[in-house]
């Protein structure tokens, strides 16, 4: 007979220690002379790639 071995899941728990992950401005694009474009770290990439297709429509 075949023995089938069991799957379990394990949950390490997460440092307490280390700092909050919190945004930080990643970069800052002056669009115009009123108008700047601000991106913080953290921002989803299909967000981003959005955000530069729109911002530079253009550029295709």
């Amino acid at each position: 007979m075949t023995k089938l071995q069991d799957v379990v899941q394990i949950k390490l728990d997460q440092s307490k220690s280390g700092k909050p992950a919190t945004p930080g401005k990643a970069f800052q694009l002056r669009l115009s002379e009123d108008k700047s474009l601000i991106v913080y770290n953290y921002i989803n990439g299909y967000i981003l790639d959005a955000l530069l297709k729109a911002v530079f429509s253009d550029a295709d």
